[in-house]
């Protein structure tokens, strides 16, 4: 996947099976890498250094079971000559990256998602006509990193880096929100060492030689969901904390010490006034999260197959899921979800794209032998090929059919 660096356009998230559009990135082990000589970027040979980080400033605001993260953070080039500079980050699937900001000087280059060969296309013929092109692209040598050339660093120059992004919290015990930011989005401060030391988790190397100075900030809205469930407390296990609950709307939280360092990962946890039940939250105007959470007699009548347990797959299969990274990934995924369905289930599996397509006319049927074998033709037969994506008519044709009871 690419980013074609041109403008702040953004499109909304989709809570469906449409696995490859979502760009997950998690924030950890992330580095600027420089070249010694701009002159020679192409030459394999030319040594890698990695550019002081200065700043971390990480701000976010939690509504309920998601949270929107900004993070901020300002490397300098303290070399005597300009340095390519070039940001490297893992991926992981907890977050969704919306943002990505490069400001150096008055530059700012600012991504925008595009499809592969699409940016690559366009990139390529920016370079034809001598135009500022930047591109964000997957490292060939190692898949789960992204790299992104930001141009010329100057000497004695600062470079921001601002990334947002979303993600969900996971609810602990049914009675906690757990909130998480990984800490190495910068290098670890050993304090037993007196200095920077790598992540584990990575072979990052850093020049730093003082620790970097940081703020946090967390505002976290006080009504919990559509039922508007409240807080009781809210902690952190990592850090000692201020909690500020002077706003009318929201509790802010920023680290009690001013200089704190990143040893460990900062853990919010947002304790409710009693266990969560089943949440339908809008999130903004474009997006619908719904979070459901099983009671515990649920469960049992579950495990005792006492209830009926339902599973309606939506299937994407508009043109924009072309190739077999993506319609073919997504075969593999239902075939996998149709082939683990537990006894006593009802299932149906709707196509959609300009149109829509359900496997059978009632709203579920029996999920057995019989019927599993017509589910996997449908899906071994599955193309990209309805057009448009038209995700509202299916989802109305569910509306219109009650439920299976018990």
């Amino acid at each position: 996947m690419n980013l074609l660096l041109i403008d702040k356009n953004w499109q909304h998230l989709l809570f469906i099976l449409h696995i490859y559009f979502l760009f997950f990135v998690q924030i950890y082990g992330q580095r600027l890498e420089i070249k010694r000589n701009v002159d020679d970027v192409n030459n394999d040979q030319v040594q890698s250094v990695y550019v002081p980080l200065k700043k971390v400033f990480v701000e976010a605001t939690i509504h309920s079971f998601a949270a929107d993260v900004t993070i901020i953070q300002v490397f300098r080039n303290d070399e005597e000559t300009p340095i390519e500079a070039v940001y490297c980050f893992p991926i992981e699937e907890q977050a969704a990256i919306y943002s990505f900001v490069a400001r150096i000087n008055d530059r700012e280059i600012v991504a925008q998602l595009k499809e592969k060969k699409e940016a690559q296309n366009e990139y390529t013929q920016a370079l034809r006509e001598n135009h500022g092109a930047y591109l964000l692209e997957q490292d060939e040598k190692s898949q789960d990193n992204f790299i992104i050339n930001i141009g010329a660093l100057p000497p004695s120059t600062e470079c921001t880096i601002t990334i947002a992004y979303v993600t969900e919290l996971d609810l602990v015990d049914g009675l906690i929100i757990r909130f998480v930011i990984p800490t190495t989005i910068a290098p670890r401060y050993d304090s037993k060492q007196g200095g920077i030391s790598s992540p584990a988790s990575t072979t990052s190397k850093y020049v730093q030689k003082s620790p970097y100075t940081i703020k946090f900030y967390c505002y976290i809205k006080k009504i919990v969901g559509e039922t508007g469930q409240l807080i009781r407390k809210v902690s952190s296990s990592s850090h000692p904390i201020e909690v500020n609950s002077d706003q009318q709307d929201a509790y802010v939280i920023r680290f009690a010490e001013e200089n704190t360092h990143l040893d460990r990962d900062i853990l919010i946890n947002i304790e409710l006034a009693e266990k969560q039940v089943n949440t339908i939250l809008t999130i903004e105007s474009n997006a619908v999260m719904a979070t459901f959470i099983p009671t515990e007699e649920d469960c049992r009548q579950a495990r005792n197959n006492e209830q009926t347990n339902v599973f309606i797959f939506v299937v994407d299969c508009s043109g924009s899921m072309t190739s077999e990274n993506k319609i073919g990934l997504t075969r593999d995924a239902v075939m996998l979800f149709l082939k683990s369905l537990p006894a006593n289930s009802q299932f149906n599996i709707i196509q959609f794209g300009s149109n829509y397509m359900t496997l059978f006319s009632e709203i579920t049927v029996v999920y057995n032998e019989a019927n599993l074998r017509q589910a996997e033709r449908m899906v071994s037969h599955m193309q990209a090929d309805l057009g448009g994506t038209e995700l509202l008519a299916p989802l109305q044709w569910l509306k219109k059919h009650s439920p299976v009871k018990g």
